[in-house]
């Protein structure tokens, strides 16, 4: 495993950006100007990043033991997407949950059940906050107290919809719904359209994220075209023809043989 890299930000370089460009990375971070974690960090503590809270990037497959990380870290997304990846002593290897930007990742609660590596599944940023850090920040700003509880309950909702497409669903129903969790969880590309959504890392890792081989997400992405309800204009890029269809399939409405 490779170590992370941190990244610095001057202070006078942050002084003159306007609030959403102040994480200063190659694209704005997941928080926009409202919610930016970077911006609240900067208003609280000033130019200079406080004692505990650390920016590093990490390339594809790069990872974050939680056992080398301080007590009741918690990570902001900025950049890219992050799984918990862990593999079973047969080697198969499973996405345990999926992190996108402006998502938080609490490790205070996951510190003594959490079984896995936080992994870069594509070029990322993070933003890591020591417990004293986090604390001040969720007291003194409303906007970023707010998101993490929004955040927090909406990830809930996800993992409670995910254990059930996992136990229930057939391949297809479960690429169509994995479709539109990626477009109700992830910032729309710039060049676009409204009904495009971004994959923003490979088949091996949707497949170890919904309980399938790779083979069986490509052959799912062509099902789901031939039936009309997408299309693949680029390989990581899905567009949506006709959404009707893709959801009544996501919700279960993919043809069954007699008795399965």
């Amino acid at each position: 495993m490779q170590d992370p890299k941190e990244l610095a930000i001057p202070g006078n370089a942050e002084a003159s950006r306007r609030p959403e460009d102040n994480c200063g990375l190659k694209h704005t971070c997941g928080f926009h100007s409202r919610n930016c974690i970077c911006t609240k960090i900067h208003t609280i503590f000033g130019a200079t990043p406080p004692p505990g809270a650390h920016r590093f990037v990490l390339d594809t497959s790069h990872e974050l033991d939680p056992d080398t990380l301080p007590n009741s870290t918690v990570l902001g997304v900025l950049t890219g997407s992050v799984g918990i990846v862990s593999h079973l002593s047969d080697g198969r290897r499973t996405i345990a949950g999926l992190f996108f930007p402006g998502d938080y990742i609490n490790l205070a609660p996951l510190s003594q059940r959490l079984t896995g590596a936080i992994t870069a599944l594509a070029p990322t940023a993070v933003q890591l906050m020591e417990k004293a850090v986090f604390d001040r920040l969720m007291r003194d700003s409303e906007n970023a107290r707010s998101h993490f509880l929004d955040q927090t309950n909406n990830f809930l909702h996800q993992q409670l919809d995910h254990s059930n497409d996992l136990a229930k669903k057939t391949p297809v129903e479960r690429i169509a719904a994995f479709v539109f969790e990626l477009k109700n969880r992830t910032l729309p590309r710039k060049d676009t359209q409204f009904n495009c959504v971004a994959i923003p890392f490979g088949r091996r890792d949707i497949a170890d994220y919904l309980g399938l081989q790779p083979e069986t997400v490509s052959r799912g992405f062509t099902s789901l075209t031939k039936e009309g309800a997408i299309s693949l204009p680029e390989a990581d890029v899905v567009m949506i023809d006709d959404v009707h269809r893709l959801r009544q399939i996501a919700n279960g409405g993919w043809p069954r043989k007699r008795g399965s």
